[in-house]
């Protein structure tokens, strides 16, 4: 393969070797940077660093968009856009001149790229502009609240319609997501589906674990926003049956003083554990140390977490939505339910918490789906090479 250079286009992305945010692109730059691939990171900052950094030996550069820059609030971590937007008139003030910064900085950097690659909504449509001005070609991966927005709202529908007629190639990240662009009108053959990997060196197994005495371990890991629905999850655990169950809470969110009271108000307070953000090897660890995953999401894409998940061996609850159901054996890997319906997370709940013997079948069958899917990064990165190859 000629070498080429991608100059990549996101909202979310690591500030530093430890930061989890957008950690799952960050892993297929690194597969895609051992087939000998060039590539530039381009992201409004976080707050954390203004300027260029080698970030998981990937050039990164991090722009500011309003002055001073400690008052930036539309890109801090904690959850996504849509979700400072609705919770501040500043970051919604902050948009514009966001998306104008971003121009601009991906206008001086294609210059030096044979293919502009965008992840989310945003994102495309700075890559869609960069491509009417500079005809690089564009390929744009949809991860899971833009597509849904497009179905449901007119204006997300007509930028998401421009965006991807623009685009070479549409990459979304679930079966789900590739209907819905279908239905509003993308055409198919313009739509393609790779299989998202999981860093299988740093999720793994506990293999020297020894069943244990106390309480069953329950771990949920994401941004605390109303999405994600660990509302749900804190309702669905104030049940005398399952005051065996003790909750680890990995993230953060705008959401969380609200989770906090709820938490108090419900009588959790001793069965629940705030670890806020971590790295993602303390993560992993976390997870060797767990009995079994929720994630009782509104609206995801393909979240990488259940692969982690299944890569250490831990059963799954979770919702029938996004590229979930193709992640998982239902029933066999992972219990399903319909979002919002707690009797539902509760009953599984109490299947799982009450069964040391099907927690440990279903976290191996997670396991065993996943080693003969072969999801790697460095599959998902051949995918995508053979994606950049056919509009180069």
């Amino acid at each position: 393969m000629a070498e080429r250079s991608i100059l990549v286009l996101t909202t979310s992305f690591p500030s530093a070797e430890d930061d989890p945010s957008g950690i799952f692109i960050a892993k297929l730059l690194g597969s895609l940077k051992k087939l000998g691939y060039h590539l530039k990171v381009v992201a409004p900052s976080d707050g954390t660093f203004h300027g260029h950094r080698q970030i998981h030996s990937i050039d990164t550069i991090r722009f500011g968009y309003f002055l001073p820059h400690s008052m930036e609030k539309l890109t801090r971590s904690g959850g996504g856009i849509p979700e400072h937007m609705s919770e501040s008139l500043l970051a919604r003030l902050q948009l514009f001149p966001m998306m104008l910064m971003f121009l601009l900085v991906t206008l001086r950097e294609v210059r030096h790229a044979d293919l502009i690659y965008a992840n989310w909504l945003g994102a495309g449509i700075i890559g869609a502009v960069a491509n009417l001005l500079t005809r690089k070609p564009l390929v744009i991966t949809f991860r899971g609240d833009d597509g849904y927005l497009a179905r449901d709202r007119p204006l997300w529908r007509i930028l998401t319609k421009w965006v991807s007629r623009r685009a070479s190639m549409v990459a979304p990240v679930s079966g789900e997501l590739v209907r819905i662009l279908i239905e509003i009108g993308i055409p198919k053959e313009k739509c393609r589906l790779p299989q998202f990997g999981v860093d299988r060196d740093m999720f793994f197994p506990d293999q020297t674990r020894t069943p244990h005495e106390g309480p069953v371990r329950l771990l949920f890991v994401g941004s605390l926003i109303e999405r994600k629905g660990v509302h749900d999850l804190l309702e669905a655990l104030a049940d005398p049956d399952l005051a065996n169950v003790e909750l680890t809470v990995v993230g953060e969110g705008i959401l969380e003083p609200h989770l906090r009271d709820m938490c108090q108000r419900l009588g959790l307070e001793e069965q629940t554990r705030w670890k806020g953000v971590l790295p993602p090897k303390e993560v992993a660890e976390i997870m060797r140390q767990s009995d079994l995953l929720c994630l009782p999401s509104y609206m995801e894409g393909r979240p990488n977490v259940v692969n982690e998940a299944m890569a250490s061996a831990l059963p799954v609850i979770s919702t029938r939505i996004g590229g979930i159901p193709d992640m998982v054996a239902e029933g066999e890997s992972a219990f399903l339910f319909v979002p919002g319906n707690v009797n539902e997370l509760r009953d599984h709940l109490k299947k799982l918490a009450q069964d040391g013997d099907l927690r440990k079948q279903m976290g191996l069958a997670g396991l065993e789906f996943l080693e003969q899917s072969g999801v790697s990064w460095d599959s998902t990165a051949k995918e995508f090479d053979q994606i950049f190859s056919s509009v180069v």
